[in-house]
C-alpha cells in the first residue's frame, strides 16, 4: 500500500537517486500555470466584485478615500507613483499588482509545504500549492448569498424565497494582506527553529511592509510571543516583540494622522474610524440556512480537519491559530460585515496550511501499517 501523497517522505529512498524533483522545464511550466491562473483570477475578481463607493480606485490613488481604508496605503502609493511616470489607468495598475500577488501567494504556499514537510516530492508540493486558491476564491470572489426570507409558503408549498447572489466589495489590500500573512507565518516558523538575528531582521522587514498594507499585523504580536518565549527566553522575546511594536506604531500612527481628515461617515466605534457591525452579523447568521452556507464557504470548510485532528497539529501552527487567527476573527466580527467574507482573508492561508499539515500527519503512517506511530500532540 502506498502512503498518502500529502504525507512527508518516508525514510526509505524512493529510488537510487533519491526523491524525484521537478525538472527546470516542469518548474517553468508551473510558473506559467501560476501566471495564467493569476491573470484569470484577477480578471474574474475585477469583473465580478466592485469597489465600495467611498473607496474607489480613483479615490485611493488620489488619497481621498475614507478611513481606515485610505491609510492601508501600500498599493495605492505604488499605483500613484507609477502614474507619475506612466500614463496607466487605475484599474489596469491594480489588476497588474493583483496578478503579482496571486503568483506570490502560490509561491509562498509551495514554500510552506516544503517547510512543514507536506507532500512526498517537489512536483506533488507544487500541485498542492494551487489548492490554496480554492478557499481564497470563496472569500474574495464568490458572491454572498442574500435572502429576503429563508423559507416561504406559497400555495401551501414550502419553498426557498428571495435568494439572490450579491457581489462582495473589492479592496486592493485584501489579497496582499493574505500573501504577507503567509510570508510572516513562514518566517515565524523558521525563527522557532533557529532564532537568529538575520532571520528576525528579515521577519521585521516583511512585518513593516505588511503593516503599511494593513494594520492587522498587530495581531501577530501575541502569536510571536507565544511561540518565541520558550525559544528565546523572556528577556530576548520581550525585546524582539517591543521592536515589532515600535515598528508598528512608527508606521501606523503617522498614517492615521496623515489621513485623519478622510472621515468615515459610517464610523460608530468609539472615537475611531472603524465601524460596528456585531448586531448586524448576529442577525445575518440567525437564519440557519444562511449560517450553513456561510460555514460551508468559510475557508472551504478546511477548519474541519484541523478541529478533528488537532492533536496532530504542528505546535507552530497551533500557536498562530490561537494567538493570531482567533483574536483577529473575533475583532473582525465586531468591526466588519461578515457578509463580506474578505474580512477574514488573513487567516485563510493559515487555516489552509494547518488543514494540509494535519492531514499529512494523520495519514503519514498509513503506507507502512502505522509503523511510525501517531504524531506527537501539540503543546498548545
Amino acid at each position: 500500500m502506498s502512503s498518502s501523497p500529502l504525507s512527508p517522505p518516508s525514510s526509505t529512498p524512493l529510488s537510487a537517486t533519491g526523491p524525484y524533483r521537478a525538472s527546470p522545464a516542469e518548474r517553468c511550466a508551473w510558473w506559467l500555470a501560476c501566471l495564467f491562473l493569476a491573470v484569470f483570477l484577477s480578471c474574474l475578481r475585477l469583473t465580478t466584485t466592485r469597489p465600495f463607493r467611498l473607496t474607489t480606485f480613483e479615490q485611493l490613488v488620489n488619497f481621498e478615500a475614507i478611513e481606515p481604508f485610505q491609510h492601508r496605503v501600500l498599493l495605492p502609493a505604488i499605483a500613484a507613483g507609477v502614474q507619475q511616470f506612466v500614463p496607466v489607468g487605475e484599474t489596469l495598475l491594480f489588476g497588474l499588482l493583483e496578478i503579482i500577488a496571486w503568483m506570490l501567494l502560490v509561491g509562498l504556499a509551495y514554500r510552506a509545504l516544503v517547510i512543514f514537510e507536506i507532500g512526498r516530492s517537489e512536483p506533488v508540493r507544487r500541485l498542492l500549492a494551487f489548492t490554496v486558491l480554492v478557499p481564497m476564491l470563496l472569500h474574495l470572489v464568490a458572491p454572498d448569498l442574500q435572502m429576503a426570507a429563508g423559507f416561504s409558503a406559497n400555495h401551501d408549498l414550502l419553498d426557498i424565497g428571495g435568494w439572490t447572489p450579491r457581489p462582495i466589495f473589492y479592496y486592493v489590500y485584501d489579497l496582499p494582506a493574505a500573501m504577507f500573512t503567509l510570508a510572516l507565518v513562514l518566517l515565524i516558523a523558521r525563527l522557532v527553529e533557529q532564532p537568529t538575528r538575520q532571520r528576525f531582521a528579515s521577519y521585521l522587514a516583511v512585518f513593516a511592509l505588511a503593516t503599511v498594507n494593513r494594520e492587522t499585523t498587530l495581531f501577530l504580536l501575541p502569536a510571536f510571543v507565544l511561540l518565541l518565549w520558550p525559544v528565546l527566553g523572556a528577556r530576548r522575546c520581550l525585546l524582539w516583540a517591543t521592536l515589532q511594536a515600535i515598528v508598528f506604531l512608527a508606521i501606523q500612527l503617522p498614517l492615521a494622522e496623515l489621513f485623519a481628515g478622510n472621515v468615515n461617515p459610517n464610523a460608530r466605534l468609539a472615537h475611531t474610524p472603524y465601524e460596528y457591525h456585531l448586531g448586524y452579523n448576529l442577525e445575518a447568521l440567525a437564519n440557519p440556512l444562511y449560517a450553513i452556507t456561510y460555514l460551508a464557504r468559510f475557508c472551504a470548510a478546511l477548519y474541519i480537519p484541523v478541529l478533528l485532528w488537532r492533536r496532530f497539529l504542528d505546535r507552530r501552527l497551533a500557536g498562530l491559530l490561537i494567538g493570531f487567527a482567533l483574536p483577529l476573527a473575533a475583532v473582525a466580527i465586531v468591526v466588519g460585515r461578515m457578509v463580506e467574507q474578505r474580512i477574514f482573508i488573513e487567516i485563510v492561508p493559515l487555516i489552509w496550511l494547518a488543514a494540509l499539515q494535519v492531514i499529512a500527519a494523520r495519514t503519514a503512517g498509513l503506507g507502512n501499517d502505522h509503523a511510525a506511530g501517531p504524531a506527537p500532540r501539540s503543546d498548545l
